[in-house]
């Protein structure tokens, strides 16, 4: 999601055009399945939209994060973007959620940097798949060895989310695919069939989360539990996490083909979706404290289920375009960005000089 190493920022040409343009609609679910997942429990709406973002919204967020980052080496100049640009703001952010949690509910800071609050393991994780990827690499069969990793994480009761091991170890397969499925899809977006056929994939998971509604099984699409604690067996754990890998990365994957778009997006609105993927680390953090926010008042209390949620879903669009204009990405910059604010800054007062 940052502009800079986890969706890597747009170069110019094709697919990195189109590819600005999945970040944007991939931030625009995760701020729209985390808002109208505060009212699973009283709009059937909410609860369908949720069950279906969920499916498939983590997988596509991964595999561009693994394309921005397919050259990465092992090196010290990675690790300090990583710490920059990952870590720095998680802290940031998770001393606001301290904060936020403090004065609207009372609750007493943790102070563990180690357990994320609400939606910062997402950071956690990109620097753990950034380190680890470069290694992976080097092997022969990098994403089947990455599976049977995944597979084999799922047998141990204690992992969770210390360090966000546990979805850094069942997405790492994902995030090692990222580049190879990005620029296939770079190349199947050419053949309108193709497209038609990523829109079908797309469409039955949609069918799927609407027929299955309360009977969906979320807790295997979070990847953040071992396989006892979704009580079941470890053979059953295995075939879930297999069916969760799968499916999510077909959804993605389909879900990045039929996103419209034109060859350099030639029209004022693709060029706006383009830039706006290029700050998708924005409406990401920003979102979260805000929700906390909203769940500790009475905005959601007013109006039938159905009604609200459909306001959750136009108020979440809204705020991710706000949360990525000029004026917000300036004043926001400290904390998302705290290093590229500190050289823009020191290279304006050079130039005044």
């Amino acid at each position: 999601m940052s502009a800079d190493i986890v969706l890597a920022p747009a170069q110019q040409g094709v697919r990195q055009t189109w590819i600005d343009q999945a970040r944007w609609a991939a931030i625009i679910l995760v701020v729209v399945g985390h808002g109208v997942g505060m009212l699973r429990a009283e709009s059937g709406l909410a609860l369908v939209v949720s069950n279906f973002v969920y499916m498939f919204h983590i997988p596509v967020l991964i595999l561009l994060a693994g394309w921005g980052a397919r050259r990465a080496q092992a090196d010290g100049k990675t690790l300090s973007k990583v710490f920059w640009q990952l870590l720095v703001p998680y802290g940031i952010f998770q001393l606001i959620a301290f904060l936020t949690n403090y004065v609207l509910d009372g609750d007493q800071p943790s102070w563990k940097f180690t357990s994320q609050t609400f939606g910062l393991w997402f950071l956690v994780a990109l620097a753990g798949w950034r380190l680890l990827a470069p290694w992976f690499r080097g092997l022969r069969f990098a994403v089947p060895i990455a599976v049977v990793v995944a597979l084999l994480a799922g047998l141990s009761p204690a992992i969770d989310g210390f360090l966000s091991l546990s979805r850094i170890l069942v997405f790492l397969p994902i995030f090692l695919a990222g580049p190879w499925i990005v620029d296939r899809v770079s190349e199947w977006r050419q053949d309108w069939r193709l497209r038609a056929a990523g829109a079908a994939v797309v469409g039955l998971g949609a069918v799927a989360a609407l027929w299955l509604k309360k009977d969906f099984w979320r807790p295997p699409f979070l990847g953040n539990k071992g396989y006892e604690a979704l009580d079941g067996g470890d053979f059953e754990g295995m075939l879930w996490r297999l069916v969760v890998l799968a499916v999510g990365t077909a959804m993605a994957t389909g879900f990045m083909l039929m996103l419209p778009g034109r060859v350099g997006a030639p029209t004022r609105m693709g060029a706006w979706t383009a830039r706006a993927g290029q700050h998708t680390m924005y409406p990401y953090l920003l979102h979260l404290p805000l929700l906390t926010v909203v769940g500790a008042s009475s905005l959601l209390d007013a109006g039938s289920p159905t009604v609200r949620a459909l306001l959750v879903i136009g108020a979440a669009v809204l705020f991710s375009a706000l949360a990525v204009s000029r004026p917000v990405v300036l004043l926001i910059r400290p904390l998302v960005d705290p290093r590229g604010a500190w050289n823009a800054l020191s290279s304006f007062k050079s130039g005044q000089r």
